[in-house]
């Protein structure tokens, strides 16, 4: 089963993709991920993901498949052969305006189940999607994406405020 949707941004495709690709500021927009670790070409990193509202954390571990500066950035979960989770987030833009293709695809022995949960795996697109939006939009008001030392420590300071709660 897979599952897309896609959105606009009034930014490059690089700023785009370098905020999906800092796996850490997932815990600032995301609705239920969390990830432990860093992007890089198939690493693995750690993934927590929050279901029934935050009340089931199931962990697990990603890898990451695609990592193409400003183009598209990739992982896949799962549980074995039984179920694997691929999400992608694919980047087209010219000049000032970004395209962003929203891609996961469900596999596995489980994964004929997918077509029952398809309207509520579509719902949590769109709202992960409005949240990045969101973020983003955020992000190009406030900080002009300038890099300093002040942004860093606020950032810093919102990440660890993020996962103690």
């Amino acid at each position: 089963m897979k599952e897309i949707t896609s959105f606009a941004l009034s930014i490059t495709p690089i700023r785009a993709w370098t905020h999906i690709a800092d796996l850490a500021a997932f815990a600032l927009w995301h609705p239920s991920y969390r990830f432990r670790g860093n992007a890089a070409p198939g690493a693995r990193v750690g993934l927590t993901i929050s279901l029934l509202r935050g009340e089931l954390p199931l962990k697990a571990g990603a890898e990451i498949i695609a990592y193409e500066r400003a183009h598209c950035l990739a992982w896949r979960t799962g549980l074995g052969g039984v179920l694997t989770l691929h999400e992608e987030y694919a980047f087209d833009g010219l000049g000032e305006q970004t395209r962003v293709r929203h891609t996961i695809t469900m596999g596995g022995m489980l994964s004929p189940l997918g077509y029952t949960v398809r309207r509520g795996l579509r719902s949590a697109m769109r709202a992960q999607d409005a949240a990045l939006v969101r973020y983003l939009t955020k992000q190009a008001r406030g900080s002009g994406f300038t890099v300093n030392r002040r942004h860093r420590r606020v950032r810093k300071a919102q990440l660890s405020a993020k996962g103690r709660s």
